[in-house]
């Protein structure tokens, strides 16, 4: 999402690894806007979202992938080593920045959430 801290670093790591891939999706449904739900695997199996989760740059959503025990626990593992998005103590959950963003006429700082979601 534009703006967010720790976004540019996010959008790269999330990029990065499927640049130029042919890659498979498993998809698993849609969301309430009408958008595929899905695991990306690299030609290897590796599943991108589980990576992404590990590493620490995007947030398990657990809406749509509830009760994904391995999603947990790889989120758990990067909130406690601080990785990716958990190393900055001010980290805005990406629905609270959304929902600031369209509550807001002009920007000033955004909030400190700082929770763990």
């Amino acid at each position: 999402m534009k703006g967010v801290p720790q976004g540019k670093n996010a959008k790269h790591a999330a990029s990065a690894p499927v640049v130029g891939k042919v890659v498979t999706l498993q998809i698993y449904g849609k969301d309430k806007y009408g958008r595929i739900l899905a695991n990306v695997l690299l030609p290897d199996r590796t599943n991108v979202n589980h990576m992404l989760v590990g590493e620490g740059w995007c947030w398990w959503y657990r809406k749509y992938a509830p009760g994904d025990v391995e999603l947990e626990e790889l989120e758990i593992a990067a909130r406690r080593a601080k990785r990716g998005l958990w190393a900055d103590p001010h980290r805005v959950l990406p629905w609270e920045w959304r929902n600031w963003i369209s509550n807001t006429s002009s920007l000033p700082s955004p909030p400190d959430q700082g929770q763990e979601a």
